[in-house]
């Protein structure tokens, strides 16, 4: 689908008066990794929402390969861009049936190679009954770092040319929030990847960093650059260092 192109892309919700992004320019080619980072509300989910077509822009252009994404199915768009959701969805069946909702015909190997991607491949060795370990409804017998960690299996096993992580660590403790951040991120190495995310631990890894704040990008570069210099993400990282700080003097 390279290159995947967003060209001043504004896109609002049914029933709202205000648009939810505004005027945003992004172009993914195969193996770039860019992380989405900004406050509650700034159009983080909504960017996700439009290239998975659950959104079609008010404005501007969406294409996949020079094809624009509105004339294709949203089924097909979906087969090329796949979502990795904080509310990914597990079945009360078994970690391997779970994981072969994504590759039906996934092999042994396969189905190991995709939790030692995700660090769960020991953790998934040691339950009762291996990968036939029932997992509950909504993973409710699993913890939700595990959750969230079989959903990255999963979608890694599906394979898909461009991968969209939406807060993946989102209702996690920070140290299981920031170890899952640093594992998927070593996990879409070599990977065409959107991580949007609210942390900022790790992104050191990715290659460009977008700051939205209500709906717009107010900056953009790498990560090391934007840290360095007085703008919204040296904001965000002093605050995050701030709370980070202060729950460490508290009980959790």
């Amino acid at each position: 689908p390279f290159p995947l192109r967003l060209a001043g892309l504004t896109a609002r919700h049914p029933g709202q008066e205000r648009d939810a992004l505004r005027g945003l320019d992004l172009t993914l080619e195969a193996g770039r990794r860019i992380a989405v980072v900004g406050p509650s509300g700034s159009g983080k989910t909504t960017l996700a929402q439009a290239m998975l077509r659950f959104l079609d822009p008010a404005e501007g252009s969406y294409s996949l390969a020079g094809a624009d994404a509105r004339t294709l199915d949203g089924d097909d768009v979906r087969a090329l861009v796949g979502l990795c959701a904080q509310d990914a969805h597990l079945f009360d069946s078994s970690v391997r049936e779970n994981l072969r909702l994504a590759r039906t015909g996934a092999s042994e190997e396969q189905l190991r190679d995709a939790l030692a991607a995700a660090r769960l491949l020991e953790w998934a060795d040691g339950l009762p009954d291996g990968m036939d370990t029932l997992v509950g409804e909504h993973g409710e017998r699993i913890s939700g770092g595990q959750r969230q960690r079989l959903a990255l299996a999963r979608a890694l096993l599906a394979d898909f040319p461009v991968l969209v992580l939406d807060e993946p660590a989102e209702h996690l403790d920070l140290a299981t929030a920031d170890a899952l951040t640093a594992d998927l991120l070593a996990a879409t190495e070599g990977r065409t990847t959107v991580l949007i995310t609210h942390r900022l631990a790790g992104l050191e890894a990715v290659d460009e960093v977008l700051v939205l704040d209500r709906g717009e990008v107010v900056q953009r570069g790498g990560y090391a650059e934007l840290a360095a210099v007085e703008g919204p993400l040296r904001r965000m990282l002093e605050r995050e260092r701030e709370t980070d700080g202060s729950l460490a003097n508290f009980p959790l």
